[in-house]
């Protein structure tokens, strides 16, 4: 990838300021951008103003859940200046980057995911990844690659590590990276397995997922699944694989139970 120039301060209008927003709008502070945040569940006394100062901003970030993406840019996107760059921030890419191009067709969009968040970079995301994905839509293959390569010198202002790719190769892969890692932690801590005195080393990476994946919401996880349409296969694979394993074990267990009796 050709070598990028660190972007000027700009104003970033941050829409959903919840957990990650709030975080990721403090990092771009913290670099010297000027951040206006709104949510459009604020306040109906000062939400107005907030997502007009929001909106009217050079990039505006949609920090919402998935779920919620649709509906925030439908009540949002007459706000939005002609020639700003939108981009969004959900773990999945597919179904928000179709949402972009059909709810905002004339303009420049980009679909992102930063690989992190506030407990796994608390202080600094910096030397974090972070997925970028060129929308061309009906502006043109050559204007989303500029909007593209526009936010990816925002984020490198953030020193993050860009990793550019398609909505598919990134559904694809995640489906395999975050979500099974969410699944196996979310299965831990619904078996109630915990720390123990006699843990291994590996059981404690084990428990340093868990840790991880139960401070983050049962609703982001379920959409993590919901809105990726390649995890649904991933999670039979990965079932089956686990029955497999305990069919092996189960024959291995019979037999020596056979031999103990004999």
């Amino acid at each position: 990838m050709p070598s990028r120039e660190r972007i000027h301060p700009e104003d970033i209008g941050m829409i959903g300021v919840g957990r990650f927003g709030s975080y990721f709008a403090d990092q771009l502070v913290r670099v010297g951008h000027r951040v206006q945040r709104a949510d459009v569940r604020d306040a109906p006394t000062t939400r107005a103003a907030a997502l007009a100062r929001a909106c009217g901003s050079s990039i505006v970030i949609y920090a919402v859940p998935i779920r919620e993406l649709e509906r925030a840019i439908a009540e949002t996107r007459d706000l939005l200046a002609p020639d700003a760059v939108v981009m969004d921030v959900c773990s999945v890419k597919i179904i928000p980057c179709d949402v972009l191009e059909r709810h905002l067709p004339n303009m420049a969009t980009v679909g992102t995911h930063p690989l992190f968040g506030p407990q796994s970079a608390p202080v600094s995301c910096a030397g974090q990844r972070v997925a970028v994905c060129a929308l061309a839509g009906s502006i043109g293959a050559t204007a989303g690659e500029a909007a593209a390569a526009r936010v990816a010198a925002l984020l490198d202002s953030l020193d993050l590590d860009v990793v550019r790719c398609t909505p598919t190769e990134h559904d694809t892969q995640v489906a395999r990276t975050q979500f099974l890692t969410h699944f196996i932690g979310r299965g831990a801590v619904r078996a109630h397995i915990d720390r123990l005195p006699l843990s291994t080393k590996s059981h404690d990476a084990l428990m340093d997922i868990v840790d991880v994946v139960k401070n983050d919401s049962m609703e982001l996880f379920e959409d993590m699944a919901a809105f990726n349409p390649m995890v649904k296969a991933v999670r039979s694979e990965f079932l089956a694989a686990l029955e497999a394993i305990d069919e092996q074990l189960a024959d291995r267990e019979n037999a020596v139970s056979s031999r103990i009796a004999d």
